[in-house]
């Protein structure tokens, strides 16, 4: 048995002369091993550093990118200014950051939409959320509550469900998003409910009809509980993984009995493949400093962001993890590929 009380070897330091000369040794073969490595740590950032957002501007993802936009340009010594690139369920600007070079100039706020979704629900992805991005950190992951009408005599996650199966096919739910679809889709499965599914192009056109009694139930983000809360719509759970401060009598899906609606709305900060790893590590270093600053999370929760940074190799397996949960939401719901 091996005594692992003693080392094996004793590394023992070099006298004075002998130690500056292995160092300055070693500088050297580390910088003729990996010169564009080491030139790009040191140069970096040589330019502004670019954040692209696959939204438009004045959205809860552009606030919060905006917010930590600004703190970065501290910490990094050069502007961050936000680019909004909308378009193709966030395709447009994945491609935008896929296609820019691996020097840590271009960042991407990649969320479920561009990452999860779109690579699932085309037979042809234009791209691979894995092979084709380097993760530095989970951002956050956006608020989702489900909010049925009052109409609906249900003042329970089980309550509405149990209406909607001594009711099949009288009600009526919304979608505005690709975490609207597949999380019902989830909670439809799941409790195998007989209900009709009415997409809209976004919250804002769903909203009318919810309020005008066309559709009785929506997973609806914090930029729309306005309006339902003042018509009386009631809040069942929230698709997060723990309560909101907001509304702290509202329970997770998994409290409410539903573990299994189990997408997660998230959001993660990416760059280009093959983005170097001392790059990689010294901006999810930054970028964590500025997402646990007090100012930014209370102007995260002010958007209904709850933020959760991490680090690189999380936010990897939080890629690969949704991929498959989002999958699996599909074929769950007999949503065919496009």
């Amino acid at each position: 048995m091996t005594d692992v009380s003693r080392p094996p070897f004793v590394l023992r330091e070099p006298a004075a002369p002998r130690r500056r000369a292995l160092a300055a040794g070693g500088a050297l073969a580390l910088g003729a091993a990996l010169p564009g490595a080491a030139r790009a740590q040191s140069d970096w950032p040589s330019r502004p550093v670019r954040l692209v957002v696959p939204f438009p501007a004045g959205g809860a993802a552009d606030l919060g990118a905006r917010a930590v936009a600004a703190q970065l340009s501290t910490l990094f010594g050069k502007p961050v200014p936000v680019e909004n690139r909308a378009g193709a369920d966030g395709a447009v600007a994945a491609l935008e950051v896929v296609k820019s070079p691996a020097d840590g100039h271009s960042l991407y706020f990649g969320t479920a939409t561009s990452m999860s979704y779109t690579p699932s629900i085309r037979k042809n992805p234009p791209y691979d959320p894995v092979a084709d991005f380097t993760p530095i950190s989970n951002v956050c992951v956006f608020t989702f509550y489900f909010a049925v009408a009052p109409t609906v005599p249900a003042n329970t996650l089980a309550e509405f469900v149990a209406h909607v199966k001594a009711n099949p096919g009288k009600l009526a739910y919304a979608t505005g998003n690709s975490t609207g679809i597949l999380a019902t889709a989830q909670l439809v499965a799941s409790n195998k409910l007989e209900m009709t599914h009415v997409p809209y192009k976004g919250e804002a056109q769903a909203v009318v009809d919810l309020v005008g009694g066309r559709v009785q139930a929506m997973f609806a983000t914090p930029a729309v509980l306005p309006q339902l809360l003042d018509r009386k719509f009631r809040l069942l759970a929230v698709l997060l993984p723990q309560r909101t401060r907001a509304f702290p009598d509202v329970p997770t899906m998994t409290e409410a009995g539903q573990p299994l609606v189990n997408i997660s709305p998230w959001g993660g900060l990416f760059a280009p493949a093959k983005l170097p790893r001392e790059l990689v590590d010294r901006i999810s270093r930054d970028f964590n400093v500025v997402m646990r600053r007090p100012d930014v999370v209370e102007q995260f929760d002010k958007l209904g962001l709850l933020p959760l940074p991490s680090t690189p190799d999380e936010l990897a397996g939080i890629v690969r993890d949704q991929l498959g949960v989002f999958s699996r939401a599909m074929r769950d719901a007999g949503i065919q590929q496009e």
